[in-house]
């Protein structure tokens, strides 16, 4: 057998994996992304952990995919400067893990290497065109037509989080306002909950009181046991998203939209308002020709991503 290490490298957080072609995780571990030679030191140690315990060394590993927060060049293999992680900025990952480990290396941003996961793995297994949304911290998007991730000229496609919805609207970390991540991620819900919240609040309780310690999952936890200003805040995250996807719909015109990330853990209290929102302004045609799913892979969506990523540049020749 085989193996395929994967490196998924988030705002907040890092996993490493092993996995075979067939998508089975063998091992993973996680743990806070900090800043860049610790957190790059302890994907290291991970990595000889595995080829000592799974791969007998070097031998049966294929190689490593990459998955991370862009923008990015994936063909050069650097990381630029991701709005989420301000000490990250002209990382060369490629060259550090192929002078580290000799072995091929692929790399691509972490909503595309997700979106090719679940063309593989999840939800879009029967379709050929898919985009995907990655609702978290940020959000970011990717676009798989014919069964291969569109990166587009400058590797900026499927950036849906930076587009703008409300020109007026907050700033975004990346120093625009109202892009679609300052108005529906996990960090917009957990923003417009501090800035309404009262002391009477199910919110408020459920963050131990303290109002700097509100985050998406409370905000969703208080919608779920039907409290009135949890429900409205998300309704109106979904608004967001719900356009979002709308504009999508009605110009990639695909097979299926698949939302993930943690904020669409939330279930029906974010896609009930969604969906009503989509049915509202798209056209019925690419409507209904849209499916509209959650993901399926979840918490596994970037150690698979990273993993079908390098199954896929292999099968391109690319690695």
């Amino acid at each position: 057998m085989s193996y395929i290490i994967g490196i998924d490298i988030g705002g907040t957080k890092t996993s490493v994996s092993i996995g075979t072609a067939r998508g089975k995780i063998l091992s993973r571990r996680v743990f806070p992304t900090e800043k860049v030679e610790p957190t790059l030191a302890e994907v290291k140690g991970c990595i000889r952990s595995y080829l000592k315990k799974y791969a007998k060394g070097l031998k049966k590993v294929k190689g490593i995919g990459i998955s991370c927060a862009g923008p990015m060049d994936p063909e050069r293999g650097i990381l630029i400067n991701p709005p989420n992680m301000p000490t990250w900025r002209n990382v060369p990952l490629k060259r550090i893990f192929v002078r580290s480990f000799r072995f091929p290396v692929a790399m691509d941003n972490d909503a595309n290497c997700a979106a090719l996961a679940e063309k593989t793995f999840g939800a879009g297994r029967d379709v050929q065109d898919l985009f995907y949304y990655t609702v978290s911290t940020g959000i970011g998007g990717g676009l798989v037509i014919e069964g291969k991730v569109h990166r587009g000229a400058s590797f900026d496609a499927g950036e849906i989080g930076h587009s703008v919805i409300l020109p007026e609207g907050p700033r975004c970390n990346c120093g625009k306002r109202g892009c679609l991540e300052a108005l529906a991620s996990g960090t917009a819900i957990a923003r417009v909950a501090r800035e309404k919240v009262k002391e009477s609040s199910l919110i408020l309780k459920l963050a131990g009181g303290k109002k700097k310690d509100i985050n998406a999952v409370f905000v969703a936890q208080a919608a779920a046991k039907g409290d009135k200003l949890a429900r409205a805040i998300y309704a109106q995250a979904a608004f967001y998203l719900g356009l979002s996807v709308t504009n999508v719909i009605q110009i990639v015109n695909p097979e299926m939209i698949v939302i993930g990330g943690g904020v669409s853990f939330a279930g029906p209290i974010l896609f009930q308002p969604l969906i009503k929102t989509v049915r509202a302004h798209a056209w019925p045609r690419p409507y209904h020709s849209c499916k509209i799913a959650p993901a399926k892979l979840k918490e596994k969506a970037g150690d698979l991503g990273a993993i079908s990523l390098f199954l896929k540049e292999l099968d391109l020749g690319r690695v």
